[in-house]
């Protein structure tokens, strides 16, 4: 509500939308309530039905799925920003959640003020607190819905909220460091930005970084090391979680020379770690599609062609020539027509197809 005053009161074009998780059945009329203040207001007014059952993980997600219906809702409407009710409350009780699970400085960090494309996200209250808001509607006459979950205490953040109030925890403070550690996130980024550029390179499908860099990176900057291995592996596969990072450095320390780690894997080389895509976690094949995982594929592709990883029928192909190693290729896009291999672009055998990254060409740019 504070949100749709205050966009009024500053004479904004507006669309105000609520959102209706299926969960309680006096959410249908507390979003009529809505949208009859929005009527009054001559502000449209829509309500998203989603339909989520109770149970495991239900604030996960209900964000994700009121995420994904306000982004079909934003681009439907062709409105290219969205704004959230996000509170300083919200950031504090984020960061006291994520410290028990001892999470690191990005998921402390504060939420952005901005995210996202088509829509753009903004949550322009984050240095504001809940209790200011409703002093502010209360000041102006205007009511407001108080939603029941946010009292129950079966939800992590709920039980945080009643710890901070039981400890006279004020959240603007704990906000601002949250908003600090956002900074020091940035700083970090970019210097491993700079690193990356010195110590990454791409062949082929791989990253590789030199050992030597490894090594004094262990010694010297253990986070700029994991950032540089998370974005790698990022850009082959999928971002790491922190306890599989944790693993990964404790390997590396070791005398390990293989290891595999959120479907990459990790090979110690002579003089670089090579980090490649692990073959049994690609995506199965596709009919008629010239995108496969991290690939376009260029050539002619029918209804009847396939693309997935190359694997055991890397042994039909002269897959030396290519200078890279074996496992490296067996993620790499095959062509296939009714199951016999016809191509397999980045193996030796083009047979008129090629196949390029797409996105951007290594990690870090």
């Amino acid at each position: 509500m504070a949100l749709l005053v205050t966009g009024i009161a500053q004479g904004r074009t507006l669309r105000a939308v609520t959102v209706d998780h299926g969960l309680r059945p006096e959410a249908a009329e507390e979003a009529d309530q809505v949208a009859a203040f929005c009527d009054g207001a001559e502000v449209p007014h829509d309500t998203l039905q989603l339909h989520l059952e109770d149970g495991a993980d239900l604030q996960a997600r209900a964000r994700q799925a009121r995420y994904a219906a306000l982004t079909e809702w934003a681009r439907a409407h062709d409105l290219p920003v969205v704004l959230l009710g996000h509170t300083a409350d919200d950031v504090a009780e984020t960061l006291l959640m994520r410290l028990a699970r001892g999470t690191g400085i990005d998921g402390l960090a504060r939420m952005p003020a901005r995210s996202g494309t088509a829509p753009t996200f903004v949550r322009p209250f984050l240095d504001l607190t809940r209790q200011r808001l409703r002093d502010h509607l209360t000041d102006l006459g205007i009511g407001w819905i108080e939603d029941p979950s946010n009292d129950d205490s079966r939800f992590e953040r709920v039980r945080i909220r009643q710890h901070m109030q039981a400890l006279d925890l004020d959240p603007l403070p704990l906000a601002r460091s949250a908003s600090a550690l956002a900074e020091a996130s940035r700083s970090l980024d970019l210097r491993a930005h700079d690193l990356a550029q010195c110590n990454l390179s791409v062949d082929g499908p791989d990253v590789l970084m030199p050992l030597d860099a490894v090594r004094h990176l262990l010694e010297t900057e253990r986070e700029q090391l994991r950032r540089l291995l998370a974005g790698a592996m990022a850009w082959i596969a999928d971002r790491p979680r922190g306890p599989d990072l944790a693993r990964l450095l404790g390997a590396l320390e070791g005398e390990d020379r293989k290891w595999t780690l959120a479907g990459c894997l990790g090979t110690r080389e002579r003089d670089a770690l090579r980090l490649t895509r692990e073959a049994g976690t690609c995506p199965p094949p596709e009919l008629g599609a010239d995108i496969w995982d991290r690939w376009h594929i260029d050539g002619p592709v029918s209804p009847t062609t396939s693309v997935g990883a190359l694997g055991e029928d890397i042994a039909r192909t002269p897959w030396r020539e290519s200078g890279l190693p074996r496992a490296s290729l067996l993620a790499t896009p095959a062509i296939r027509e009714q199951g016999e291999l016809i191509a397999a672009p980045l193996a030796g055998m083009a047979n008129g197809y090629g196949a390029r990254l797409r996105g951007a060409p290594k990690p870090f740019t």
